[in-house]
């Protein structure tokens, strides 16, 4: 085994930085080998913070690493795991988390012979994919919610113009081009198309409609 270090995090619902390096103390962690960020709250992920990233470099293979807990790597199951594999996968240094001792990846194998590290990453992978998931469901159901209510989004389309028919049956008869029809309209000419394609379906299905009725008569 390599050399044993620690990490904490300091965060505005967890001041317990004394309590945390005292565990570490009692692991054999000298004080020089304790990491400690200090979090504003604003995000807690391992990219901005610059003790975090100190303790990264001087990792080695076989170091040890003590946590007192997986939210010290980050805010929600995907950064947490993005630095699981930065710390297993990249350092290949062991992780033991205090407050979870069945996660030590100095414990080798499991008995069906996957690695500690991995069986963790995974939990995390697929904790990240549901909450995700979730999250998006939620955001479906609650942008549903306020379509039934008559919310709007997106930006609100212009109004058609008295002039479209006349500009749009000149274009249709090949009088004149998109981009003049889209201008008699005051509009653009994506959205003289994307009108003109609308009136075209509803021509359409207005000519099968009046085909089957003369079938029928």
């Amino acid at each position: 085994m390599g050399k044993a270090y620690g990490y904490i995090r300091v965060m505005p619902k967890r001041m317990d930085m004394e309590a945390q390096a005292v565990t570490l103390h009692e692991m054999g962690v000298m004080d020089r080998d304790i990491f400690i960020d200090f979090i504003d709250g604003v995000g807690n992920n391992g990219d901005a913070c610059p003790q975090y990233e100190r303790l990264l470099k001087k990792l080695r293979d076989k170091d040890l690493l003590y946590l007192q807990s997986l939210d010290m790597l980050g805010d929600g199951y995907a950064e947490i795991g993005r630095q699981w594999r930065r710390l297993t996968k990249e350092k290949k240094a062991d992780v033991v988390v205090l407050d979870m001792p069945a996660l030590d990846t100095r414990r080798g194998r499991t008995q069906f012979g996957t690695l500690v590290g991995d069986v963790v990453l995974s939990m995390l992978e697929y904790a990240s994919d549901a909450e995700w998931a979730m999250r998006k469901e939620k955001q479906r159901a609650g942008i549903e919610k306020a379509k039934n209510r008559g919310v709007q989004f997106g930006r609100p389309e212009r109004p058609w113009t008295e002039n479209f028919d006349r500009a749009y049956q000149m274009w249709k008869r090949k009088e004149i081009k998109g981009e003049e029809a889209a201008e008699l309209c005051n509009i653009s000419r994506a959205l003289f198309y994307k009108r003109a394609g609308k009136v075209r379906e509803k021509e359409m299905y207005a000519a099968e409609s009046r085909e089957k009725d003369s079938i029928l008569i």
